[in-house]
């Protein structure tokens, strides 16, 4: 039986939230001349004590998922050269199926080379189809992380990441793809595992750390270019400076890579002092490991997110039962708690993927429902790996929507995809004491600690875990909930009491009327 464990981490959350509320005048109003709350309200989110929580007193829970779109993610060239991969193009239906499977967090990935492909010019294009994808996701009730991408550094020496003119030294070799098979695309395909470890890529690694001919401050350029740009958009949730850097390899290289962090922060503030700092340690330690260094002092921003990612293959985890994953990834998840905590960080899991190279959908949805519990019994944020993907067959991706070259389509990746969409609580009044899903009963149990007067609880109750129905019972009571078709969220009737409250979600009984109002049939179709 698979069934989200009763443990909750409630000691220390009721210590440091007691020293919270203790502190609060009575009476608070925390959404106090704020507009109303809806199921698609984005206001703006802050660290607090190592959790996410927004302006109207509730903690948050990222639910999200990684996505690339052709043309953000830079992998062509203009010179002739096969692109590295095909991509799915960015349309608006996509973002609103997102939120119709209950993400409510996109983890967007651009390119330094897609947005600055000539030092001191920038691509307005690009710029302005991130504009477009933001306001769909704000249309959508979906958060976005701007996460400025690279893999094997540059498109022009591995995958993607930096321009050609920020590769130091340069190349005496520019390599083409494909190094995965598409739809316009066939293999034999380059090992993008030998790029990451070749000289050059490893060479520029070096050059950027080093901050050889002043490469940061270069980059910085187009980082508070876009941090400007949406600097009091409260629908992008932040920024994350590098995806999965590589410094092991450089003498002194994890603290060059916490010297850059710093560095980027300080350099955001300057344009913009809204938005969350998303940093991410190094990725090959992290990775192969599943642990990290703890930092000696706080992170110099209160306002930080400590991104780890989480590929159990790579450290030679293979089970085949939920039970097995639970138990060899809670150290994991446990050494990502306190290594966030050494940063005075809020802890996302922003990156993690369904082990494919180990088995298919059908074996991975163990290991779904075990990581989505650790993260969620911790009230930690997660976006899966990824949204589209073309892999080599339908049974052989890495997405949600994986193309079925039979059909010349995407398709729904399951079982493993109704598991990702599984019915969670996006936010709490005050915050949450414990969190637990049972697969087994589709039984959804939270308790929170309101402090009074706050927004009300937001909840995701998807039609394909109550295809008949379902109860809402608040301490006991039943209530009655009504869903938006669009996103099957609901907000639970809430008067804004404070103290402990518990909301259960759970089937409704065929022979019991029905309190809640059934959502409209979900369709998995792309």
């Amino acid at each position: 039986m698979q069934t989200r464990r009763t443990k909750s981490y409630g000691l220390a959350a009721v210590l440091v939230m007691a020293m919270v509320f203790l502190g609060s005048c009575s009476g608070n109003k925390a959404s106090a001349g704020l507009p109303p709350l809806t199921v698609k309200t984005l206001s703006w989110i802050r660290g607090d004590n190592g959790v996410l929580v927004d302006q109207y007193g509730r903690q948050v829970l990222l639910h999200g998922v990684n996505a690339k779109f052709e043309h953000l993610f830079d992998v062509t060239f203009s010179d002739g050269r096969t692109r590295n991969e095909d991509l799915a193009s960015f349309t608006d239906a996509q973002i609103q199926l997102m939120a119709h499977l209950g993400f409510n967090f996109i983890r967007l990935a651009v390119n330094w080379s897609g947005l600055e492909p000539t030092e001191g010019t920038f691509n307005t294009a690009n710029l302005e189809l991130l504009d477009s994808v933001i306001q769909s996701a704000r249309n959508a009730g979906i958060y976005v992380l701007i996460d400025y991408h690279e893999d094997a550094y540059s498109k022009e020496i591995g995958e993607d990441g930096a321009p050609l003119w920020a590769i130091i030294p340069t190349p005496t070799t520019l390599l083409s793809g494909p190094i995965a098979q598409g739809p316009n695309l066939s293999c034999p395909c380059a090992d993008l595992n030998a790029r990451r470890v070749s000289a050059p890529v490893l060479e520029a690694f070096n050059s950027f750390w080093e901050d050889t001919d002043n490469l940061q401050e270069k980059f910085f350029a187009v980082w508070q270019l876009v941090a400007s740009r949406y600097a009091d958009n409260s629908a992008v949730i932040g920024y994350e400076d590098m995806n999965e850097p590589v410094a092991i390899q450089t003498p002194n290289g994890l603290q060059l890579l916490d010297d850059f962090h710093v560095k980027a922060v300080h350099a955001l503030r300057t344009v913009d002092t809204n938005h969350l700092f998303w940093l991410e340690p190094e990725v090959t330690t992290r990775n192969f490991s599943l642990k990290y260094p703890l930092r000696t002092s706080f992170f110099p921003d209160k306002d930080t997110v400590y991104a780890f990612h989480l590929y159990p293959g790579l450290a030679g985890l293979n089970f085949s039962t939920y039970g097995d994953w639970f138990t060899a990834l809670t150290p994991t998840f446990n050494s990502a708690l306190a290594e966030a905590n050494s940063y005075g960080a809020v802890p996302v899991l922003d990156e993690w993927g369904t082990n494919l190279h180990l088995g298919t959908w059908a074996d991975q949805r163990p290991y779904i429902q075990a990581v989505l519990e650790l993260a969620d019994e911790r009230f930690m944020g997660n976006a899966f790996w990824d949204w589209t993907d073309f892999g080599d067959s339908a049974t052989d991706s890495w997405g949600c929507y994986s193309w079925d070259y039979t059909v010349n389509g995407f398709t729904a990746s399951q079982p493993g995809l109704d598991a990702l969409s599984e019915p969670y609580l996006l936010a709490v009044p005050g915050r949450f004491v414990s969190n637990v899903f049972d697969y087994t009963t589709t039984t959804l149990t939270v308790t929170f600690r309101a402090n009074g007067g706050e927004g009300a609880p937001l909840a995701y109750i998807p039609h394909h875990a109550y295809p008949n129905g379902f109860i809402v019972t608040l301490d006991g009571t039943p209530v009655d909930v009504s869903i938006d078709a669009q996103t099957q969220r609901a907000l639970i009737p809430w008067q804004g009491q404070g103290g402990e409250h518990t909301i259960v979600i759970e089937p409704q009984p065929v022979q019991v009327p029905v309190l809640g109002k059934k959502p409209a049939g979900v369709s998995w179709d792309l």
